[in-house]
């Protein structure tokens, strides 16, 4: 019987054995190699951060624009109109043109009254000869500090198109026989020095009252006067006199008469 039982337990130590080689074999397909990893594969946990690697070229999250649906795979495209190029601005195109040194055809109107001038015309003309009877403006300087004076002025203008502003300093030119316009009060009168206007024109604007003829331009002498203006012995006419182009010009004029 002694025999019998021993045969018994090496039968059953060697199933043993045969079970035991049959688990290490499906171990070992399974990639397990240690108890602990066996516990992992069994309780389905993930692996370990020092065991874990990157997924080479995994694809970025999908970001959606600022109320898009958030839907589908395509690309997020921008779309809108070309930014527009600003018309250009004929009027400072004209300014720009004019260069100290150049002369025009412009003159203060007079509808403005006597603090503000208001230009015969709305953008710079060509120039035209210094010596010309048309030339009523000459252009001193541009785009800096005018000189001011009774017969000085400036004339700018600001772009809607670009914001620049572009100047000009104007010294206003008086011819023999022209006129302009005077304001009286009393026995005196006040000139509009950068205005000029037909001598034969019957109303004038406010706040003027008087056309003034332009009798005499001469290089003045010194301590000039309306004295100076007289154009012959025993002249009896009034004449009205000043100071122009910083002193160096008489300026001869009397109430225009007709004729």
């Amino acid at each position: 019987m002694a025999g019998a039982s021993d045969e018994h337990s090496t039968a059953k130590l060697l199933a043993l054995l045969g079970g035991i080689t049959s688990v290490l074999s499906i171990l070992a397909w399974l990639g397990v190699s240690n108890a602990a990893e066996l516990k992992d594969l069994l309780t389905d946990a993930p692996p370990s951060s020092a065991s874990a690697s990157p997924t080479p070229n995994a694809p970025p999250s999908t970001v959606h624009a600022p109320g898009g649906s958030g839907t589908g795979g395509g690309s997020t495209h921008t779309s809108g109109a070309e930014p527009s190029t600003p018309a250009p601005d004929p009027t400072e195109k004209a300014f720009k043109a004019i260069s100290a040194g150049d002369c025009l055809a412009v003159y203060d109107t007079g509808h403005g009254g006597s603090a503000t001038i208001d230009w015969s015309v709305d953008a710079p003309p060509d120039p035209v000869s210094c010596a010309a009877e048309q030339a009523q403006v000459k252009v001193t300087a541009t785009d800096t500090a005018c000189p001011t004076g009774q017969d000085k002025s400036y004339w700018s203008h600001r772009s809607a198109t670009t914001g620049n502003t572009t100047k000009l300093c104007l010294t206003r030119i008086y011819h023999y026989g022209h006129c302009l316009l005077g304001r009286q009060a009393g026995d005196a009168i006040t000139f509009g020095f950068m205005t000029a206007v037909d001598c034969r024109r019957k109303m004038v604007p406010a706040p003027y009252n008087q056309i003034m003829h332009i009798t005499g331009v001469y290089r003045a002498p010194a301590g000039a006067n309306a004295n100076n203006c007289l154009r012959a012995a025993g002249d009896q006419t009034r004449y009205w006199a000043v100071l122009v182009d910083d002193g160096a010009v008489l300026l001869c004029t009397t109430i225009y008469q007709g004729g």
